[in-house]
């Protein structure tokens, strides 16, 4: 399975914020969240999340939009996720 296979649902949506997400088989989920950021000045950012079923959360942020990689497998997508996150701290354990 590829990306662009995927169903991404909204999960959350305000005026400032949408959030998408998918559950994957086996419990793990992918998010995309377009939000406005706290630091003023309208400014945006798209970030993308992984959660395992263990609840391990990465976070990638600075426009990440994993679904611009649409041709990527599943896992491939998770594996970038993890690699551009700078917010993944069980990463360097494993």
């Amino acid at each position: 399975m590829k990306v662009k296979d995927l169903e991404f649902k909204e999960w959350h949506k305000s005026e400032d914020d949408l959030l998408v997400g998918v559950v994957l088989p086996g419990g793990d989920k992918i998010s995309v969240l377009n939000r406005i950021t706290g630091y003023g000045n309208g400014q945006r950012d798209i970030e993308t999340g992984y959660r395992d079923k263990d609840g391990k959360f990465c976070l990638a942020s600075c426009m990440f939009d994993i679904r611009d990689y649409p041709e990527l497998s599943v896992e491939d997508a998770i594996n970038k996720i993890k690699r551009e996150s700078n917010n993944c701290p069980w990463i360097e354990s494993e």
